[in-house]
């Protein structure tokens, strides 16, 4: 297996790559290895500027308990952009920017609160398209836009881009791919059997979301408070002639009120845990392993801590105890070579403790159901802006689906990669009632999930194909399902797209 601590750099992805003898792969095997090898090893101009015209429909059948972005599988973060516009410049072999510009529907055209937005594009109409995104155009873009200086095997990056920590398919738990982008400082150092990685990543503080006495409210003009800044080194070994991979991964929510960068934080080899400033600071540690056990197959696991009753004084207390935020993960990936492409498939499990990356600010005093806002947690907000109006959009750090959750996802697919791909997909979840915004209590050992239970089911298909020179088409059909308090409800939801690349 590779490094799945993304994004990659071309020389990485190469230096991965070459760990394959291609000429002796299978003639199935060989084509797919020539594709990739032929897209990181072409030469790119100085400077160049594409763009991609897309336009999709989307239709669903409930619409009145399926309204919101998160109702949908295919949501916001998924959908096209009508046009976008990749802007690359190298100019030389050790320098490298990227800004990808887009004309696409915002995320949100309403909000009754700080952290809660509305749009009419996610469920009040049976048929939407993404033509009707014109009226509301996201002005928060770009969300990629970032410069890169970079050798044989290493990287620096600042900017603005995707982060991902971990092998999971249905997210990670130290940093998660659902989050739309970080404004991060990350340096990367690689080799055959080795990798570093460690990362910086900058977010609203709480208390610049919360203020309410600010003369205009929720404007483009609200100043600027404190600092919430993500922390994170990785460490990556590739062991026993590359079958075993073992990560280690801690992470540091950096939370100061008066908004001042203490430089001695700033350590990539310290163990942020013995920091002992929890007043300022909340941290994070996670393990991977992942064997590659007969050919074609791959076993792969995770392991976070947030936080531990530990020790038989602790375990044993009868008032203070801190409850549990653990996570843990098992999965099985299968991937093979057929015809000119790739079958593959997975079957994950996922477990997370009701207080997984939340709790109050000094980490000793529980919050009442009215002062949770005071946190020091790994859940993090991006500013997204529309009609001089502010969302402070919030989403955990890690693991998407946050804490007090039970996952249990099936995957099946094939992609012959520049032609077709079809992928089949089987998901549930039992929820727990914590959320991103629950308070956090001392003596709470309760166990996932907790207090009242919310099942999720979706059941989908999604293909694409590339039909002609520079054109693709794409589509989804998901079969959701959703109870609460032993209420079903359900939803259809089907969306179909073109694209012109030039």
């Amino acid at each position: 297996m590779p490094s799945s601590a993304g994004p990659w750099s071309g020389d990485e992805l190469l230096m991965m790559l070459h760990r394959l003898d291609g000429y002796a792969l299978s003639p199935a095997s060989r084509a797919t290895y020539q594709y990739a090898l032929t897209i990181l090893s072409e030469t790119k101009p100085s400077f160049s500027l594409g763009a991609t015209v897309a336009v999709e429909g989307y239709l669903h059948t409930n619409t009145t308990n399926y309204t919101s972005d998160d109702d949908w599988k295919y949501n916001h973060a998924s959908r096209r952009p009508l046009l976008s516009v990749p802007l690359e410049i190298v100019v030389s072999q050790h320098f490298y920017s990227f800004a990808e510009f887009s004309l696409t529907a915002g995320k949100y055209d309403g909000g009754n609160s700080p952290t809660s937005g509305a749009s009419s594009l996610y469920g009040e109409s049976t048929f939407t398209n993404s033509l009707q995104g014109l009226t509301q155009l996201d002005a928060n873009i770009p969300y990629r836009a970032f410069s890169a200086w970079g050798g044989e095997g290493w990287l620096l990056e600042v900017g603005r881009d995707k982060l991902s920590w971990g092998p999971g398919m249905t997210g990670n738990f130290m940093l998660g791919d659902h989050v739309q982008y970080h404004n991060q400082g990350r340096f990367t150092a690689y080799g055959d059997t080795f990798k570093f990685t460690f990362v910086t990543s900058f977010f609203p503080h709480p208390d610049e979301i919360w203020e309410t006495d600010v003369p205009g409210g929720y404007r483009q003009g609200r100043p600027l408070k404190g600092l919430k800044m993500f922390m994170g080194h990785r460490l990556e070994w590739r062991l026993f002639g590359g079958k075993v991979g073992f990560v280690l991964s801690e992470g540091l929510m950096y939370q100061p009120k008066n908004g001042a960068l203490d430089l001695r934080v700033l350590n990539p080899m310290m163990l942020y845990h013995n920091y002992f400033i929890r007043s300022d600071t909340n941290s994070i540690a996670s393990m991977e392993m992942d064997v590659a056990i007969i050919p074609h197959w791959n076993m792969y696991a995770q392991f976070a801590v947030d936080e531990l009753a530990f020790g038989s004084v602790e375990r044993n207390l009868t008032s203070g105890r801190h409850p549990d935020g653990l996570g843990y993960m098992l999965g099985l990936a299968y991937a093979s070579p057929l015809s000119k492409g790739i079958l593959y498939g997975s079957l994950e499990g996922v477990y997370t403790d009701p207080y997984l990356y939340l709790r109050s600010v000094d980490g000793n005093t529980s919050q009442t159901d009215s002062d949770w806002l005071d946190s020091l947690n790994f859940v993090v907000a991006l500013r997204r802006w529309f009609s001089d109006q502010l969302i402070y959009d919030q989403e955990f750090l890690g693991y998407r689906n946050g804490g007090d959750a039970i996952v249990g996802n099936l995957e099946v697919g094939y992609k012959e990669y520049g032609a077709w791909s079809v992928k089949g997909t089987l998901f549930y979840m039992a929820h727990g009632a914590m959320a991103l915004d629950s308070p956090w209590k001392l003596d709470m050992p309760k166990r996932t999930p907790s207090g009242s239970v919310t099942h999720y089911i979706d059941a989908g298909i999604s293909g694409s194909t590339s039909f002609s020179e520079g054109w693709e088409a794409h589509a989804g059909l998901d079969l959701l399902a959703r109870i609460a308090d032993w209420t079903p409800t359900y939803d259809i939801q089907l969306y179909m797209g073109v694209g012109y690349t030039f």
